[in-house]
This record gives C-alpha cells, structure tokens and sequence, in this order.
C-alpha cells in the first residue's frame, strides 16, 4: 500500500506589492522539496505542498492558513514575507497547534513557540551593518521606510544603534506600501535637505526600484552616500540599471555572489529549475535550507506534530548554500552567517565583510542593551 504523503502548507505570494521577493521564496521552497522527494522523501513518503497565493494581503495569509489547517488538515506551514504577514498568520497556527517556518529577515522581539525564524534577527544583520556604515562612511544617518511594523521597529533598532556609537539621525520618513511618485519626491527632497552621511531604507515592495531610481536622478553619488537596505535583494536590483544600483550597500547572510559549492549549486539550480528571472535571494536560500531542516528532524521525530518536530529540530544541522545552520531551541531562530555587501559597476554584490563563524541568534538584542519599550527622545522628526 502507498504511504501517504507528508502534506504542508506553502504561503508565498506570485501577485501583489511584495511578489518579486516572494516568488523567488515559493520557488526555493518547491525545489527543496523536490530535491527531498528525488532522494526518496522522509521515511519513505513523499512531501506534498499545497500553495496558494496570498497577493500580500495580511488577512489573506490569514485566511489561507485557516484553510490550510481546517480543510487541507496541514501541520506545517512555510510562508510570509512582510511581518504583517506573519503576525496574520501566527494566531491561527497557535490556536491550531501547528507550525510556521518563517524565512525572512524581520525585526526580531518575538518568540512563537509555533513559529521557527529561519531568517536574520537584528544582532545578524543591523549590527554587522551600522559597523560598517559608520566606520565607512559616517554617523549622520537619514532613515525612511514603509509604513508598517518591521520598517518602524527595524528603524528604530538601527536609530538606537547608531545613538550608541554617537551617531545622529538627522530625519526619520515613512511612506505608503503603495508608495506614488509624490511620496518618492519627499523622500528626495527629506535627503537634499539633511545631507546624511549614509542612508537606511526599509522600503519595500514595489517602491524599492522608483525611490533606487529616484535617487541616482537627483545626482546623489552613492559612492559617498549610499543607500543601505536590508529589504533590498537581487531580485530588486536586476530591475535595475548597473549604474543604479552602484554603490549601494546591504547586510544579508547569503548572497548570490557568495561562492563555494554549496552557494553556487544553489543558484544554478534555481535558474535552470526556474529560469533566469528567478533569482538566488537571502530570503529564497532561507525558504531552501528550512524545508530541509525540516525534512532532516521530521526523519528524527517520525512525526510532524509540533511538539515532537520542534524537539527535533534542536537536534539537526544542514549544510545550507550560507553555511552550516541550526536552530537554537531556546528562541527557534536560527544560527546564521551575516555578511555585508556593496553593489559593484556591474550591479553585483561584492561581499566587503564576512564572519569568521556562525553567529548565535539574540532576537531579543540582549548583549546590545536594547529595549523595545523606549523611543529615544534624541531622534530628530524634520
């Protein structure tokens, strides 16, 4: 008798203003997938995914996951982008007992015991990027974002970080997710008018190219004042022209630019699985490596119950295309490899720091004194 498949849920969205970055995560969560079932699947039995498509809609991710748990009877789920997303989504997998794994960079300050963070916390990628901004370019930073949690609580970690080195942040300027061009133009202009050493945006979506764009046409010199952005991937600089993109700077545990041969079978493998329009993002690598996690304590559990995964999960490593990872089983982020990066002439990431080993995740940023519960009076509004 055929075994039946383990079936889990896959919540990527292929329309809506964040669909450039999660296509690249749904594409890298169906190819681990394939890859576990071409090597015979997890104790004999297939992984079946189930996806649909959220469009980038909090309550759609919402209704989906409903749909996935109730109806699809899924206990693990793989999904979300934005922290908006995941925030719409983490009640219903608490409230069903299942389990989401969660591949992206966010702002950290959260603990779900139904929710694995496979992507960086802040002390993996804001601390690492604030050291090299300041020791590069300045302490006088300009910060703008889209209007939503992650941009405002990433925004104020970074706000913090430079506070504590003796920096300044000279404005600080959300706009719409779906930003239009008068929104861009305060943007330039909030910029013209404070002349930072660097700027941090957590722009997002659709928006990143237009302000990217925006910026080289104003004459600003991102060689001299670069914009540094985390919420920025290859997925939007292919968009693109090289000498756009030149300069600018972010700070990401995997690049597409990386090497090694874990790092280069990974791209290759989602450009002849996908094609060249799916590019190898830090968001995708971690949508890769966490389904194998997954596959690699489910064989240890026997069982996708939560409970019983998540002990497993504790117990496992996988060589990911970044590096060596694993899940710290007191928070359920995960040990990554930060890295910074500036784009060169030609539009590509030139790795410029690299960490001698893993670092262990402090979603909490307790070894750097932050307190989520403060907004620092210093902070100039403009």
């Amino acid at each position: 008798m055929k075994q039946e498949p383990w079936r889990v849920g896959v919540l990527f969205s292929e329309t809506g203003v964040t669909h450039a970055i999660e296509r690249t995560q749904r594409a890298a969560t169906l190819l681990a997938i394939e890859e576990i079932n071409q090597a015979g699947g997890v104790l004999g039995r297939a992984i079946e995914p189930i996806a649909y498509d959220p469009c980038s809609t909090p309550s759609y991710y919402n209704e989906l996951a409903l749909r996935l748990c109730d109806e699809d009877r899924v206990n693990v789920i793989f999904g979300c982008h934005m922290s908006s997303t995941r925030k719409a989504t983490l009640p219903v997998v608490e409230d069903r007992g299942a389990l989401l794994f969660y591949p992206t960079l966010y702002e950290g300050f959260e603990y779900s015991r139904n929710c694995v963070y496979t992507g960086a916390a802040p002390n993996q990628n804001s601390v690492q990027l604030v050291d090299y901004l300041s020791g590069n370019y300045g302490k006088r930073v300009f910060i703008v974002g889209s209007n939503y949690i992650y941009p405002h609580e990433s925004n104020r970690i970074i706000a913090e970080l430079f506070l504590k080195i003796g920096g300044e942040v000279l404005d600080e300027f959300y706009v719409p997710l779906d930003i239009s061009p008068r929104h861009i133009e305060s943007i330039i202009q909030r910029i013209k008018r404070t002349q930072p050493d660097c700027i941090y945006s957590t722009v997002v979506g659709d928006g990143i190219v237009p302000f990217f764009n925006a910026f080289k046409a104003a004459g600003f010199d991102a060689r001299t004042m670069p914009i540094a952005s985390q919420s920025t991937s290859e997925a939007d600089f292919v968009q693109m022209q090289p000498d756009v993109a030149a300069g600018h700077i972010t700070a990401s545990p995997f690049f597409d630019t990386l090497g090694g041969a874990g790092a280069e079978r990974f791209v290759a493998k989602m450009k002849e699985t996908y094609g060249p329009e799916v590019v190898a993002t830090a968001p995708a690598e971690s949508a890769y490596f966490q389904v194998h996690l997954y596959a690699a304590a489910l064989e240890k559990a026997g069982t996708d119950r939560r409970t019983e995964l998540l002990k497993a999960l504790g117990e496992v490593e996988f060589d990911a295309p970044q590096g060596r990872v694993k899940i710290d089983p007191q928070t359920n982020h995960t040990y990554l490899w930060p890295r910074v990066a500036k784009l060169d002439d030609n539009g590509r990431y030139e790795i410029v720091f690299e960490p001698d080993e893993w670092v262990e995740p402090d979603p909490f940023m307790t070894r750097h004194g932050m307190d989520p519960a403060l907004a620092d009076p210093k902070i100039k509004s403009g």
